[in-house]
Protein backbone atom coordinates (compact mmCIF):
# COMPACT_ATOMS: atom_id res chain seq x y z
CA UNK A 1 0.00 0.00 0.00
CA UNK A 2 2.56 2.58 0.87
CA UNK A 3 4.40 1.66 -2.39
CA UNK A 4 1.25 2.41 -3.85
CA UNK A 5 0.37 5.75 -2.17
CA UNK A 6 4.02 6.45 -3.28
CA UNK A 7 3.53 6.01 -6.86
CA UNK A 8 0.42 8.01 -7.28
CA UNK A 9 2.28 11.01 -4.99
CA UNK A 10 5.70 11.10 -7.38
CA UNK A 11 3.35 11.18 -10.22
CA UNK A 12 1.32 14.29 -8.79
CA UNK A 13 4.52 15.77 -8.07
CA UNK A 14 5.94 15.47 -11.98
CA UNK A 15 2.40 16.45 -13.04
CA UNK A 16 2.81 19.76 -11.33
CA UNK A 17 6.36 20.23 -11.55
CA UNK A 18 5.84 19.83 -15.99
CA UNK A 19 2.81 22.29 -15.71
CA UNK A 20 5.62 24.57 -13.67
CA UNK A 21 8.34 24.47 -15.87
CA UNK A 22 6.39 24.93 -19.34
CA UNK A 23 5.23 28.33 -17.96
CA UNK A 24 1.54 27.55 -17.58
CA UNK A 25 -0.68 29.19 -15.16
CA UNK A 26 -3.79 28.45 -13.72
CA UNK A 27 -6.98 29.49 -15.58
CA UNK A 28 -8.69 32.73 -14.88
CA UNK A 29 -11.73 32.38 -16.78
CA UNK A 30 -12.60 28.66 -14.47
CA UNK A 31 -13.65 28.90 -11.30
CA UNK A 32 -13.37 25.89 -9.68
CA UNK A 33 -16.93 25.45 -8.59
CA UNK A 34 -18.19 25.26 -12.59
CA UNK A 35 -14.53 24.31 -14.01
CA UNK A 36 -15.27 22.00 -16.50
CA UNK A 37 -13.54 18.80 -14.69
CA UNK A 38 -16.25 18.81 -11.98
CA UNK A 39 -18.88 18.40 -14.23
CA UNK A 40 -17.10 15.63 -16.21
CA UNK A 41 -16.21 13.77 -12.96
CA UNK A 42 -19.89 13.94 -11.86
CA UNK A 43 -21.14 12.93 -14.81
CA UNK A 44 -19.06 9.80 -14.62
CA UNK A 45 -20.62 8.84 -10.91
CA UNK A 46 -24.13 9.36 -12.83
CA UNK A 47 -22.81 7.37 -16.09
CA UNK A 48 -21.75 4.69 -13.43
CA UNK A 49 -24.86 4.83 -11.19
CA UNK A 50 -26.82 4.17 -13.66
CA UNK A 51 -24.00 1.38 -15.20
CA UNK A 52 -23.81 2.90 -19.05
CA UNK A 53 -20.50 1.51 -19.24
CA UNK A 54 -19.29 3.28 -22.31
CA UNK A 55 -20.49 6.82 -21.36
CA UNK A 56 -17.94 6.02 -18.17
CA UNK A 57 -15.54 4.33 -19.08
CA UNK A 58 -14.98 7.32 -22.13
CA UNK A 59 -14.53 9.68 -19.23
CA UNK A 60 -10.66 8.76 -18.95
CA UNK A 61 -7.89 8.54 -21.15
CA UNK A 62 -7.21 5.26 -23.20
CA UNK A 63 -3.81 4.94 -21.32
CA UNK A 64 -5.70 5.65 -17.77
CA UNK A 65 -3.69 4.53 -14.68
CA UNK A 66 -5.80 3.65 -11.85
CA UNK A 67 -4.59 2.28 -8.46
CA UNK A 68 -7.68 1.19 -6.96
CA UNK A 69 -9.08 -0.70 -4.29
CA UNK A 70 -9.05 -4.50 -5.50
CA UNK A 71 -5.65 -3.99 -7.69
CA UNK A 72 -4.22 -1.86 -10.43
CA UNK A 73 -5.77 -0.74 -13.89
CA UNK A 74 -3.64 0.66 -16.87
CA UNK A 75 -5.45 1.20 -20.05
CA UNK A 76 -9.39 1.95 -20.74
CA UNK A 77 -9.96 -2.20 -22.05
CA UNK A 78 -9.00 -3.44 -18.31
CA UNK A 79 -11.11 -0.43 -16.31
CA UNK A 80 -13.95 -1.06 -18.89
CA UNK A 81 -13.35 -5.26 -18.08
CA UNK A 82 -13.37 -4.43 -14.23
CA UNK A 83 -16.68 -2.61 -14.01
CA UNK A 84 -18.38 -4.81 -16.29
CA UNK A 85 -17.65 -7.46 -14.23
CA UNK A 86 -18.53 -5.51 -10.47
CA UNK A 87 -21.68 -4.16 -13.09
CA UNK A 88 -22.89 -8.08 -13.33
CA UNK A 89 -21.75 -8.74 -10.19
CA UNK A 90 -23.49 -5.91 -8.10
CA UNK A 91 -26.41 -4.52 -10.41
CA UNK A 92 -27.91 -2.16 -8.02
CA UNK A 93 -24.23 -0.84 -6.74
CA UNK A 94 -24.48 3.05 -6.59
CA UNK A 95 -21.79 5.40 -5.82
CA UNK A 96 -22.23 8.48 -3.27
CA UNK A 97 -19.52 11.33 -3.56
CA UNK A 98 -20.14 13.43 0.02
CA UNK A 99 -17.11 15.70 -1.00
CA UNK A 100 -15.13 16.83 -4.07
CA UNK A 101 -12.72 19.48 -4.25
CA UNK A 102 -10.65 21.10 -7.02
CA UNK A 103 -7.02 22.01 -7.66
CA UNK A 104 -6.34 23.80 -11.21
CA UNK A 105 -2.24 23.35 -11.50
CA UNK A 106 -2.34 24.71 -14.69
CA UNK A 107 -4.43 25.51 -18.02
CA UNK A 108 -3.83 21.67 -18.91
CA UNK A 109 -4.18 19.92 -15.68
CA UNK A 110 -6.28 19.59 -12.46
CA UNK A 111 -6.42 17.45 -9.62
CA UNK A 112 -9.40 16.40 -8.29
CA UNK A 113 -9.64 15.06 -4.57
CA UNK A 114 -12.57 13.52 -3.28
CA UNK A 115 -14.41 11.14 -0.84
CA UNK A 116 -16.65 8.04 -1.62
CA UNK A 117 -18.82 5.78 -0.75
CA UNK A 118 -20.12 2.76 -2.03
CA UNK A 119 -23.13 0.85 -2.04
CA UNK A 120 -22.77 -2.56 -3.03
CA UNK A 121 -26.75 -3.18 -2.97
CA UNK A 122 -27.45 0.23 -3.82
CA UNK A 123 -28.33 1.06 0.25
CA UNK A 124 -27.77 -0.23 3.03
CA UNK A 125 -24.15 -1.07 3.92
CA UNK A 126 -21.17 0.56 2.66
CA UNK A 127 -17.51 0.74 1.85
CA UNK A 128 -15.89 4.46 2.23
CA UNK A 129 -12.98 5.58 0.74
CA UNK A 130 -10.84 8.93 -0.43
CA UNK A 131 -9.28 9.16 -3.72
CA UNK A 132 -7.64 11.31 -6.36
CA UNK A 133 -7.44 11.68 -9.95
CA UNK A 134 -5.31 14.04 -12.46
CA UNK A 135 -7.29 15.07 -15.58
CA UNK A 136 -6.08 16.57 -18.36
CA UNK A 137 -6.85 18.28 -21.42
CA UNK A 138 -5.85 16.23 -24.43
CA UNK A 139 -6.96 17.13 -28.03
CA UNK A 140 -9.27 19.88 -26.41
CA UNK A 141 -11.04 17.27 -24.47
CA UNK A 142 -10.72 16.61 -20.16
CA UNK A 143 -10.02 13.16 -19.50
CA UNK A 144 -8.88 11.39 -16.81
CA UNK A 145 -5.31 10.23 -16.88
CA UNK A 146 -4.07 8.96 -13.52
CA UNK A 147 -6.06 7.90 -10.48
CA UNK A 148 -5.61 6.21 -6.88
CA UNK A 149 -8.28 5.33 -4.36
CA UNK A 150 -8.36 2.87 -1.40
CA UNK A 151 -10.53 2.43 1.46
CA UNK A 152 -11.16 3.92 4.45
CA UNK A 153 -13.97 2.24 6.02
CA UNK A 154 -15.87 -0.97 5.46
CA UNK A 155 -19.46 -1.35 7.37
CA UNK A 156 -19.46 -4.21 9.69
CA UNK A 157 -22.46 -5.93 7.55
CA UNK A 158 -19.86 -6.44 4.57
CA UNK A 159 -16.86 -7.57 6.82
CA UNK A 160 -15.88 -11.31 5.85
CA UNK A 161 -15.68 -13.15 9.21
Amino acid sequence: MKKLMFVGVMSLILLNGYSCKNGNTIADDYIVDNHPVKELFLSSIEAFNQRKLELFVDNFASDIKMYGTDGNYFGQDLLKDRFEILFKQFPNMKMEIPELTLKILSNEVVMVNFKWKLYPMGQGPAYWGIGTGIYQKLDNNWKEILEVETTTKVDEALKQK
